[in-house]
């Protein structure tokens, strides 16, 4: 009799704690996230994740281990293969460069890999496809719309001639958007002049001798460029040329206007994306890359006003900032 009490009572406390989920927790599944520096745009593709997740898994449904490595290739390299080690469920790759690294470095375990901020996946070696990306990594891409942008600019500018680009040489991102940007420009009657540096401490000189040659600057999303747009604005404005950018991130920075896609649209994209992966067993082959193509007009008044630059009603009326 005591006997069968004792397994009663077992048998009530397995029930208790069943009905509480103690005994069967579900699946907290553990996220990295490897980003490559710190900026606006990339920071708010990582604030979409998490508002996304937290709608969609649940704030206690997963954990995230966050590193940044601060623009530096090695510490990118280092960063992807730590997140690997760590034994991870899925990373989450912020910028061309960070999920290039993060996709070689999950090959071999073939952990699943969602990329955000990234122009060209094909071209980058990340998917096969945008339909059908084929490997282990799939995500968003925030190629910009390069044609609205060029487009303001000369409405904006109605006599410039010629645009300028600085770009990293050593980041594939940039050179995509270069070949875009010279095919559109054509149309609207403009040239792209570009200048190339290989290191942060080239950006100076090199954006002294760009402004000789231009009636405008147009920031692309080259995250080394990106990083030092205060530098840019400061030496471009003193020569009473205007910055305009292809995302908004930059706009408290003295750039005069961008018709931007929204980065922390593309994180919770890339939320959804980290979603259908872990929660709904899809595999990252399968999942067509995202994109999005509506923007946002902000336009800097202030800055408008010490260029002396009229902006046109049309244009005006549609602001955001």
């Amino acid at each position: 009799m005591k006997k069968l009490l004792s397994v009663l009572l077992v048998l009530l406390v397995l029930v208790g704690c069943t009905s509480k989920g103690e005994s069967n927790p579900e699946k907290v599944y553990k996220i990295g996230v490897l980003q490559l520096v710190d900026h606006p745009s990339l920071q708010a593709t990582y604030d979409g994740l998490i508002e996304e997740l937290n709608e969609l898994i649940g704030e206690d449904g997963y954990t995230v281990e966050l590193l940044n490595a601060q623009g530096d290739a090695n510490n990118t390299t280092m960063m992807a293969q730590k997140l690997v080690d760590d034994g991870v469920d899925l990373i989450y790759a912020i910028a061309t460069p960070a999920a290039q690294a993060v996709y070689a470095a999950a090959e071999q375990d073939k952990i699943p890999v969602v990329f955000n901020a990234v122009t060209d996946p094909v071209d980058a070696g990340l998917a096969d496809a945008m339909d059908k990306p084929g490997n282990h990594a799939t995500g968003v891409s925030d190629v910009a719309p390069i044609d609205i942008q060029l487009k303001l600019i000369k409405d904006m500018l109605p006599e410039a001639k010629n645009v300028g680009i600085l770009y990293n040489t050593g980041e594939d991102n940039s050179r995509v958007q270069i070949e875009i940007a010279t095919k559109e420009a054509e149309k609207l009657g403009l040239t792209i002049i570009k200048q190339g540096v290989s290191s942060a401490t080239e950006i100076e000189d090199a954006t002294t001798q760009l402004l000789a040659k231009v009636d405008a600057i147009y920031n692309i999303t080259d995250n080394m460029i990106v990083n030092a747009t205060s530098q840019v604005v400061s030496l471009a404005n003193t020569a009473n040329i205007p910055v305009f950018a292809a995302e908004d991130g930059q706009i408290d920075l003295g750039i005069l206007a961008t018709d931007s896609i929204d980065y922390k649209n593309l994180g919770r994209l890339g939320g959804q994306v980290v979603k259908e992966i872990l929660v709904d067993g899809k595999k990252p082959a399968d999942v067509a890359v995202k994109t999005v193509t509506e923007t946002v007009l902000y336009i800097n008044v202030d800055v408008a006003e010490k260029l002396n630059i009229t902006i046109p009603e049309d244009i005006l009326v549609r602001n955001k900032r």
